[in-house]
């Protein structure tokens, strides 16, 4: 238990979410029609929301659907770029921070 709850301070858990999140739209089939969001502000009855359609364009994105992406955010191949970048570089730091503690602690 001693040795878990250090290793559990380097997991960046941002990245592990991102991840999680990018997962999730791998496995959901984009043409399903939607029933609820969780939008606060279509569940205000707002029609405007920058951010809604990101999800769904990564992962018509995934499915290679390039045109019903775009159609559905213009910016969904940029977003999930970043969303690469950001958790690629957050796991980097966790792997690095890592290997120093493991260096520390051991010698």
């Amino acid at each position: 238990m001693k040795k878990l709850i250090p290793t559990l301070k380097l997991v960046e858990w941002e990245a592990v979410l991102w991840l999680v999140g990018l997962i999730y739209l791998l496995f959901i089939n984009p043409y399903q029609p939607q029933h609820y969001t969780l939008c606060p502000f279509k569940n205000m009855g707002i029609t405007f929301c920058p951010g809604c359609g990101l999800g769904r364009s990564i992962s018509l994105f995934y499915h290679g659907d390039l045109i019903h992406s775009i159609k559905a955010h213009p910016l969904g191949i940029l977003a999930f770029i970043l969303i690469v970048a950001r958790t690629t570089k957050l796991f980097i730091k966790m792997y690095f921070n890592f290997h120093k503690t493991k260096e520390v602690t051991y010698g």
